[in-house]
């Protein structure tokens, strides 16, 4: 099995069938979204995302 990059996960199955409880039960961490066990996907709250968007930003700018 890959490794997984989130201490939390979900399959696409339960993230379809619910994604708003997902999203709130994630609170501030990122999700493996798995796919037959396997890791698909990964969803990250809003912040986090930007959080790596400033750190790309800011390494580019570095370059």
């Amino acid at each position: 099995m890959e490794q997984l990059l989130a201490s939390r996960s979900v399959s696409i199955t339960e993230l379809k069938r619910s994604p708003s409880t997902v999203i709130e039960q994630a609170g501030s961490e990122p999700v493996a979204v798995l796919n037959h066990n396997r890791p698909a996907a990964y969803l990250l709250p809003q912040a986090a995302y930007q959080r790596l968007l400033d750190r790309l930003q800011a390494a580019e700018n570095r370059s």
